[in-house]
């Protein structure tokens, strides 16, 4: 059921972990930490707790410390996320690797409940959308053409409104496939155009996208501003704490952003002054650093922003949950209501004429 090492390739790179587990696994492994296990011994024993069967992997695991190996390369190896391990890379070098571990199991519980709360969002929705896409195909194919037969048969006309309603569902299906082939031929562009880009314009691209681009601003700002906060307050020197973003192999745009600000600083730029270069973070990222700057408590203020704008991101998904299930309701209202209308208008024009 789950992946075994191979012994001449090395760890396999399918997910060896399930992700239902990992925000558990971490958690434990956490409070393991917290109360004095070695860390080779804390992953082996959640691994026989969770009773995978891998146990090649725990002398791997054993190996991979023995060997100098960090937690994050071996959380990775295990199948976590980027993310994850991005945040386990930097707890590493500002020693706050406990704390970091719950964290982060709080964090993908949270992902994994949002994931699963949209999911059941959609549910009745989608289900009313094919339902829809059933009595449309049923109008088309069997009742309008029997409602014309009869409006012909009688010598009658269709009055405006269920002329109007008829056509407009007639074309329904060639609307659908038309919206749709140019969304498909839009998004097939767009990963092509993105895929060629770095890790700059990636981010400048996601950030210029309504709705999309709130999103890739805060998120990235999030990361920027905790990681680069903690390793400050650990005692990093600034261009020490840059260093490690340059270095860290979980995101591309998290080195280059080291490596720029670096250089912008080497010119005589302020760290305020290169963020506003930087359009994939917010606004609200760039005056905070301003003025943490001028008073000399960057890393404070970067900390708090930091906080803010995950409560800033959790906010936004709730009223974006909040918008969704109505409007797809009220739009599949709408079409209902025409649909009704199309069957009881001819029915009620034919009775007048009895």
């Amino acid at each position: 059921m789950f992946p075994l090492k191979n012994i001449t390739a090395g760890w396999s790179r399918k997910q060896m972990i399930p992700r239902k587990h990992q925000d558990s696994f971490l958690k434990r492994l956490g409070e393991l930490k917290s109360n004095g296990y070695p860390l080779d011994r804390a992953i082996e024993f959640l691994l026989i707790n969770l009773e995978l069967n891998l146990t090649a992997v725990h002398q791997e695991v054993v190996n991979d410390f023995l060997n100098g190996k960090n937690l994050s390369d071996t959380l990775s190896k295990l199948g976590f996320p980027d993310f994850v391990c991005l945040h386990i890379f930097f707890a590493e070098r500002y020693g706050n690797v406990e704390e970091t571990l719950k964290d982060t199991a709080e964090l993908m519980t949270h992902q994994r409940r949002e994931i699963k709360r949209l999911s059941k969002l959609l549910h009745y929705p989608l289900f009313l959308f094919v339902l829809f896409i059933v009595v449309l195909s049923v109008l088309n194919m069997y009742l309008l053409p029997r409602f014309t037969v009869l409006y012909s048969s009688m010598g009658q006309d269709s009055d405006g409104l269920v002329s109007i309603i008829s056509t407009l569902f007639n074309q329904l299906p060639f609307i659908f496939l038309s919206i749709g082939t140019v969304l498909l031929c839009f998004f097939l562009t767009f990963i092509y155009y993105f895929k060629n880009k770095d890790a700059h314009d990636q981010w400048s691209l996601l950030a210029s996208v309504p709705l999309l681009g709130y999103y890739a601003r805060h998120y990235t700002s999030y990361v920027f501003s905790r990681e680069a906060s903690h390793l400050l307050k650990g005692g990093m020197s600034f261009q020490e704490m840059l260093r490690i973003f340059s270095q860290q192999p979980y995101r591309k745009l998290l080195c280059h952003m080291g490596q720029f600000i670096s250089d912008e600083l080497k010119r005589g730029q302020t760290v305020h002054q290169t963020l506003l270069q930087l359009p994939y973070l917010t606004d609200e990222l760039k005056r905070i650093t301003e003025h943490g700057e001028e008073n000399g408590q960057l890393e404070e203020e970067w900390s708090f922003y930091s906080r803010y704008c995950l409560s800033s991101l959790e906010e936004r998904t709730e009223k974006l949950f909040a918008f969704i299930q109505p409007s797809l309701f009220f739009m599949l209202g709408l079409a209902i209501i025409g649909a009704y209308l199309i069957i009881l208008l001819p029915i009620f024009q034919i009775m007048q004429t009895i």
